[in-house]
């Protein structure tokens, strides 16, 4: 993790840099509900201003803790960050109350900080199975949904179901659909929206996807099967041409970026985050809010 620290000090000293980064998250402020696969912060940094359940650690502390309250209320109005597996300046508490459980995770001043307080943990705990398994500040490998029992982790996966089920929006951002539950709850979002629903997916194809032909083949044989699944259910259409088929089934018009299935529904930018928000920002907002 000292790698994603240097990264994420090195964005805080220089803001000048990735200002296309800082600048999109700060046009999303305060109408935005963010959940993070990643471990940095530099999402919160470009924000300013945010709701992740921690208050500000106060002077003479070592970390703040988790309210589950604070973060739904939101009182300030501010767009909510979840980091769904964690993130670098966790750790577990160190001494009591413990809010919730004595797994809470807490919120440390800063990296360094949250190094000392991992040092002799508890013991790890047991699923329902009497099974073992150590219990991280940083989600990861298999497992996941056993480690993510405790808060925050726990408040922050039920308030994506349920801002999947309100929010009829959604934008997905280098995710590769590898984890099992958060496929299913984004499936939700079909379900509950039917038509209404509708998904930006921005990620990072292979430089060899130059056709409708070599992006399909893409999408249906190398891609995980769960990115197919969804991109089809959401398009409403199987996505697999035969080569030669003159009618591509996803897209209407020339080949390009971005791609807009027929139905409307989904639109998919595959050259990058930063591509995708350098060249195509206003074109995908316009997308999500017609």
């Amino acid at each position: 993790m000292s790698i994603v620290n240097q990264y994420d000090a090195s964005f805080n000293e220089d803001t000048s840099t990735e200002r296309w980064y800082r600048d999109f998250w700060k046009s999303l402020s305060g109408r935005s509900n963010i959940f993070n696969l990643n471990y940095d912060n530099t999402i919160e940094n470009s924000l300013g201003e945010y709701e992740d359940g921690f208050p500000p650690v106060k002077d003479g502390e070592e970390y703040s803790r988790f309210s589950a309250r604070h973060y739904y209320e939101n009182r300030r109005g501010v767009s909510t960050i979840a980091h769904l597996h964690g993130q670098i300046l966790f750790s577990e508490a160190r001494s009591y109350p413990f809010d919730y459980s004595i797994r809470d995770m807490v919120k440390n001043r800063d990296y360094e900080t949250a190094c000392k307080n991992r040092i002799g943990g508890q013991f790890p705990p047991s699923n329902q199975a009497k099974e073992e398994y150590v219990q991280p500040y940083i989600v990861s490998g298999s497992r996941k949904t056993e480690k993510m029992t405790f808060a925050p982790n726990n408040v922050y996966l039920s308030d994506l179901a349920r801002k999947v089920i309100e929010n009829n929006r959604l934008m997905v951002v280098g995710y590769s659909f590898g984890d099992l539950y958060l496929n299913e709850i984004l499936g939700l979002g079909m379900a509950a929206h039917g038509d209404d629903f509708k998904v930006v997916i921005i990620d990072k194809y292979p430089s060899y996807i130059n056709s409708y032909t070599s992006l399909f083949q893409h999408v249906a044989h190398r891609c995980n099967p769960q990115a197919y699944t969804f991109v089809s259910r959401l398009a409403k259409d199987r996505l697999y041409v035969e080569i030669g088929q003159k009618e591509f089934p996803l897209i209407v018009g020339e080949y390009g970026v971005p791609i807009v299935s027929r139905n409307g529904k989904l639109m998919m930018c595959i050259n990058g985050f930063k591509d995708a928000v350098v060249n195509h920002k206003e074109t995908i907002l316009k997308f999500l809010w017609q």
